[in-house]
């Protein structure tokens, strides 16, 4: 039943994509976050979901002039040159099946690329971050329930046959989302943003109730995935998390009446785990990973800048032990389990340098955005969204250093926002100007006042000769925000 149901949703989609290809871009990061297809148990499973999707939002893309040019920002600039250099790196590769993960990396910098261009304005920005929230939130929501019913007994894992199905991976997603789980939660409760909908607008604090009750299931969930590196990201986010409570004393008196009193404490299995971070010699998971860091730096000092490629890996593991500080009584998957490590053994220190730089200016420009946002514009939502994202940022750079995610797609999802909501920030009229206009518009009629520009504008959207032949109608200009 479930295979049906998908299959009638996907066959249901493409047509709506085909009409309107910035819908295809929510499609594509909902099958590619959450996917849906592994939670079927029939046909549906080996089904190439993202790729109809993507495939149809393509072909969308140039069929529909709704659309923006391609932002020219520092983020594109540097993805542009990660596409160069993993190539590069592809092309001198120890492995040649290298070329096989090159192109499965392009296909998620191509939605990225495009993402930019077909989202725009508040509505459609809005509904892209409840997707990507709701499509891991649900893991959280669902876990954070098991996790109660269970005692803590279980580990919380993702569908089988998932990417999200190790432990590690569904937690470090759902630390990405914990901040943005809380946002949307702000943002219903409170109403911070008009959907044009009266049934939303009516059932806006109850959505937003829900939502809160997923933040605290998604935390605990994270906590019983017994991931050593979802527990660092966790206490790293949690303090900034803290600050940004409104009723911050009242989650400290109820965890201490918890302890005290109700006797709540963490589970045996979590303290074990803890305690294998600080004594990693005697952990044999720990130790796999630091002589697996030692192989990624050995090969990164041999070839500095061309790195040894995607899957090398491939070569065995007599090879790849040739590259180890010392050999352990294990064998195990030869994996970096570490994005940095994992990007100096694939692409060397000029590879690490052209990512770092690439998540660097996303969080600078995710900063500006979250300390501008309300005050010149006064759009609360892209300011708190804004920091949302700045804090799963850091939650994930902390994370990963336990965990090869370096090609995660909801990172690139978080790079492309960053993108659109800068345009946003640069487009929306300022607040004072808003005041300004009202004043003018009680002034008489002959009284002419310059118009002044809302603001910087950005980069791509300089107006070239002829362009304005071509600009939308106002109305339009309207219904598309």
């Amino acid at each position: 039943m479930r295979d049906l149901l998908l299959l009638v949703i996907v066959i249901g989609l493409v047509p709506i994509i085909l009409m309107r290809p910035w819908i295809g871009i929510l499609a594509w990061f909902w099958s590619g976050l959450m996917t849906p297809h592994f939670l079927t148990w029939g046909f549906m499973r080996t089904f190439p979901i993202a790729v109809v999707f993507g495939g149809a939002t393509l072909v969308g893309l140039f069929i529909t002039k709704d659309r923006r040019a391609m932002p020219v920002t520092r983020e594109m600039t540097m993805m542009w040159i990660l596409v160069a250099y993993t190539a590069m790196t592809s092309y001198f590769a120890v492995n040649p099946s290298a070329w096989g993960f090159w192109q499965h990396l392009q296909k998620i910098l191509i939605i990225t690329f495009i993402t930019p261009i077909l989202v725009y304005g508040p509505r459609r920005i809005v509904l892209l971050l409840l997707v990507i929230t709701f499509s891991i939130g649900y893991y959280g929501f669902k876990g954070g329930i098991f996790s109660i019913r269970t005692g803590g007994a279980h580990m919380v894992l993702g569908p089988n046959g998932s990417y999200l199905e190790g432990n590690t991976y569904l937690g470090i997603a759902m630390i990405m989302v914990l901040p943005l789980i809380l946002v949307s939660a702000r943002m219903f409760y409170h109403r911070w943003f008009d959907f044009g909908s009266r049934t939303i607008q009516r059932f806006s604090k109850q959505v937003g109730l829900i939502m809160y009750a997923a933040f605290w299931l998604t935390a605990l969930a994270i906590l019983v995935t017994y991931s050593r590196g979802a527990l660092l990201g966790l206490l790293a986010i949690a303090p900034f998390i803290f600050l940004r409570m409104k009723k911050k004393w009242l989650v400290v008196a109820i965890a201490i009446f918890a302890v005290t009193v109700v006797g709540v404490s963490a589970p045996d299995r979590l303290m074990a785990r803890w305690q294998t971070i600080e004594n990693h010699e005697e952990d044999t998971s720990a130790m796999q990973r630091i002589q697996a860091w030692g192989v990624s730096w050995n090969m990164a000092i041999e070839r500095p800048i061309r790195g040894m490629g995607f899957r090398f890996a491939g070569l065995g593991y007599d090879w790849w032990i040739g590259y180890a500080n010392f050999e352990g009584t294990w064998r195990h998957v030869l994996s970096p389990h570490s994005i940095y490590f994992s990007l100096l053994g694939q692409h060397g220190f000029g590879g690490l340098a052209v990512f770092l730089l690439l998540v660097g200016f996303t969080f600078l420009t995710l900063n500006r955005i979250r300390r501008t946002a309300e005050r010149e514009t006064g759009e609360r939502w892209l300011s708190e969204y804004a920091w949302a994202m700045q804090v799963g940022l850091m939650g994930y750079m902390i994370a990963g250093t336990f965990l090869d995610v370096a090609y995660f797609s909801l990172l690139y999802a978080f790079v492309a926002l960053a993108i659109i909501m800068r345009r946003e920030l640069e487009e929306a009229p300022r607040a004072n100007e808003e005041t300004k206009a009202s004043q003018d518009s009680v002034a008489p009629r002959n009284t002419k006042r310059p118009r002044t520009p809302a603001g910087p504008r950005f980069p791509d959207f300089v107006p070239k000769p002829g362009d304005l032949l071509n600009q939308p109608s106002p109305s339009r200009q309207f219904k598309d925000r």
